[in-house]
């Protein structure tokens, strides 16, 4: 994966026509982006590219542009599982926000000990 501009794009390699392939997955439900190249130089200046142009369209557009994902989540966690979370977050003494965000943290692959989630 390449990062731009807090967009974040995808890279598979197409060996049938020798082509890299890009989209970038970080904007929502569909890719604001795709493009191609055949090294990975013409790749990152293919991204580069097709994300300062998406920016440029929609400024010229009056569009407001789909941002890499904003930090805010809207979970749907059943009302006992909320009320279960939301205990064992007072109980430690924590908001249920960052309850749950660390929780997250720590079921990443690849994630160490991280600081305690009182921060």
């Amino acid at each position: 994966m390449i990062e731009y501009k807090g967009y974040v794009a995808r890279i598979e390699y197409d060996a049938s026509v020798g082509r890299l392939h890009g989209s970038v997955i970080n904007s929502g439900p569909y890719p604001i982006a795709t493009f191609e190249a055949t090294d990975v130089e013409s790749l990152h200046r293919e991204f580069r590219r097709s994300i300062d142009d998406y920016l440029e369209w929609c400024e010229q557009d009056g569009v407001e542009p789909r941002r890499p994902f904003s930090g805010k989540l809207n979970l749907r966690l059943g009302s006992d599982l909320h009320q279960r979370v939301a205990l064992v977050a007072a109980e430690e003494g924590v908001s249920l926000n960052s309850w749950i965000k660390h929780a997250l943290e720590q079921s990443l692959p690849g994630t160490h000990f991280r600081a305690s989630v009182h921060q």
